[in-house]
């Protein structure tokens, strides 16, 4: 019985609804070479941290990631030339995004 609860609540967080501001973005992991140096909001980059960096957004934002079933609030930390999202592969690795290529996820703020 507790693994039919598990199993159900694996597909009920599947199938979690998507908020309306919702946007579908290209996201990559940010380099582990950054690692130790300074951000451009401030403080030094954590790869294993959970931070994300972004063209636009201002630093401090908040950015709820989607990505298979899986929700990660992640801070805004640096700026980036990337085409959408950078994450750290902390944050990354906690929602299944491969540490070495692209994943298309949700993301809003």
């Amino acid at each position: 019985m507790r693994l039919q609860l598990i199993a159900f609540a694996a597909v009920l967080q599947q199938l979690a609804p998507v908020p309306a501001e919702a946007r579908h973005v290209t996201a990559t992991v940010y380099d582990g070479w950054y690692a130790g140096r300074l951000q451009y909001c401030g403080g030094t980059y954590q790869h294993w941290g959970i931070s994300a960096t972004h063209p636009w957004l201002p630093c401090g934002t908040r950015v709820t990631v989607q990505h298979r079933g899986r929700v990660l609030t992640v801070p805004v930390r640096d700026r980036c030339d990337c085409g959408s999202l950078d994450l750290s592969a902390g944050a990354a690795a906690a929602l299944g995004v491969p540490l070495d290529g692209i994943a298309t996820v949700w993301i809003s703020h």
